[in-house]
């Protein structure tokens, strides 16, 4: 797992790095968002000294919000992906995105911030705001798939920063608008949903970049890949496939026959406890199979 580099809110409201290193990591807050045109990057942070271009980006709301949210909750150390990742280091980005789901699931919490979704209109009804959430961008976009699957809770917020309501609280709205079931959302394990189906809540969502369409489903499916952006979509996702296929047949949690739809299971049989694995027997079971 590759380090991570978080953000501190000190206690007179300066924003600071703590940069990565091998002693544990602090309980800390993370952001889920989409990207805008002007985002705060990790050379904006690093290079204005005073900050006052960095503070003037449109992005920066969202860190200041992120920070002053975590500070309400108790934490001060918050990760944001626009600015804590040096997205010029290969090494760092392949590592990070490999580390993804890792981040936000072990996040203490997760801020889900809509930037087009707005409360200010809420003299109409209190949840006037509930039609631009059920069409918000955030869920067409490939990366925040994981990002609302992986952490044990996720606090949704308006572009101005009032709280909207949890995946808990918002679950058969969520699942009506992403087709992921209910008990994905509550905490079921992934291992419980076959391939297929985890691949078919990313089926309506987006990435700007084509490779990024398999490598943002790394988490949801626990395997890692190296990086290869130019590869083109098709590739990374024939690579992602062939490392499924390896990860599941290598652990025999389950095969799954994804052309004739069909669960295998040894589970399935009391016999299977006396079962002692042996190559040539797997391989000519795996065949006939």
């Amino acid at each position: 797992m590759a380090l991570i580099r978080l953000l501190q809110r000190k206690p007179d409201g300066a924003i600071v790095f703590r940069e990565p290193s091998s002693d544990p990591i602090p309980t800390y807050a993370i952001l889920s968002h989409t990207w805008g045109k002007e985002e705060v990057t990790l050379r904006d942070m690093e290079a204005d000294a005073d900050r006052s271009k960095t503070t003037s980006k449109a992005g920066w709301a969202k860190i200041q919000f992120c920070a002053d949210q975590a500070a309400a909750d108790g934490l001060q150390y918050f990760w944001v992906d626009t600015c804590c990742i040096d997205k010029k280091n290969a090494v760092e980005l392949s590592g990070a995105i490999n580390s993804m789901f890792w981040w936000y699931q072990n996040a203490a919490r997760c801020y889900a911030y809509l930037s087009d979704v707005s409360t200010s209109e809420g003299a109409r009804g209190e949840r006037a705001w509930e039609k631009a959430f059920r069409t918000s961008r955030w869920f067409t976009r490939g990366w925040t798939l994981q990002e609302l699957i992986a952490p044990r809770e996720v606090d949704f917020f308006s572009a101005e920063g009032q709280r909207l309501g949890s995946k808990l609280s918002l679950a058969a709205g969520i699942q009506e608008v992403t087709g992921i079931p209910e008990k994905a959302l509550r905490g079921d394990t992934l291992s419980s949903f076959s391939i297929r189906e985890r691949r078919s809540w990313a089926e309506r969502r987006t990435t700007t970049i084509g490779e990024d369409g398999a490598y943002c489903l790394i988490g949801i499916y626990g395997v890692a890949m190296v990086l290869n952006y130019g590869e083109g979509r098709e590739h990374a996702f024939g690579r992602l496939e062939k490392k499924i296929h390896i990860l599941y047949k290598d652990r025999l949690l389950r095969i799954d026959f994804e052309q004739y739809a069909v669960r295998f299971s040894l589970s399935s049989f009391p016999e299977a406890a006396q079962f002692v694995a042996r190559e040539q027997e797997l391989s000519k079971m795996y065949e006939l199979l």
